[in-house]
């Protein structure tokens, strides 16, 4: 499944992620310094996939079994604005 990266001020959409075509996307959460974008591919056949915050490229693909979860703990508990926590 697509993501599509949007932006806050204008709330057009900016650029569509395709992680991997035909598996469900989800869990989108910034590192600490806000550099890079992880990404979950939640699939038997996953990977947590980074993307690089400015330019959207792809940088590093990790496979992993579904994974999901809160991967940036910090961001977590000591921002509020534009969180989930």
């Amino acid at each position: 499944m697509p993501i599509h990266v949007i932006d806050k001020n204008t709330l057009e959409i900016v650029k569509t992620l395709r992680p991997e075509p035909g598996k469900i996307a989800a869990h989108v959460e910034f590192t600490r310094d806000g550099r890079y974008a992880l990404l979950s591919v939640w699939d038997m056949d996953g990977a947590l996939v980074v993307y690089d915050a400015k330019s959207l490229e792809e940088v590093k693909r990790i496979p992993m079994v579904k994974p999901s979860g809160k991967y940036n703990v910090y961001n977590k508990i000591t921002k509020a604005e534009g969180t989930s926590h």
